[in-house]
């Protein structure tokens, strides 16, 4: 909650708070967005996979998104029923998994700080906990804002391409 003291304590330091998380909810929420449209593209294309399997070959359907990528996975991987078909797009998906799954784990489920450098650039610092083999992991990452622009373009393209190569994918299956 905002004191009296907050508006003298920004003009202090110079930092124009509302346009920073202005700026950061921004480049935030675009993440966001470029993962929700992969994962919707992964969705759709187990839906069409499974639509077009036969009784010998079934194609999983969970819930989760992280099982979700697993079954497309396992669709179109080396043993899958796709996998003549999806042999490109299980490259991507396998690319993607490996660049983008521990950040977006690290946007949706770490408590984000934003704090400015003295050249007024934002700077996030993310904490995030979670449990391996029972025990707790603990992580920490700073991120300039150069960096999560930077970021943000290899998920933006990274996401379009993968969606691309489902969208081929579905077409192939349909057919």
């Amino acid at each position: 909650m905002e004191t009296d003291a907050a508006p003298s304590k920004q003009k202090a330091s110079g930092a124009d708070w509302d346009a920073i998380f202005a700026d950061v909810n921004s480049w935030r929420g675009a993440c966001m967005h470029h993962f929700s449209t992969v994962e919707m593209a992964v969705t759709e294309t187990l839906l069409t996979l499974a639509k077009a399997s036969s009784q010998s070959e079934k194609v999983r359907l969970r819930q989760l998104i992280g099982q979700r990528f697993e079954d497309l996975a396992a669709a179109i991987g080396p043993e899958g029923p796709f996998s003549a078909k999806g042999h490109a797009a299980f490259a991507k998906l396998t690319h993607y998994r490996e660049h983008q799954e521990s950040f977006r784990a690290l946007l949706c489920h770490g408590a984000i700080k934003v704090t400015v450098d003295q050249n007024g650039d934002w700077l996030l610092v993310i904490r995030s906990l979670s449990i391996r083999s029972r025990q707790s992991e603990r992580g920490l990452v700073v991120m300039e804002r150069t960096e999560a622009q930077s970021r943000l373009a290899d998920l933006k393209r990274e996401g379009q391409h993968l969606a691309s190569i489902l969208g081929q994918l579905r077409k192939a299956a349909e057919t």
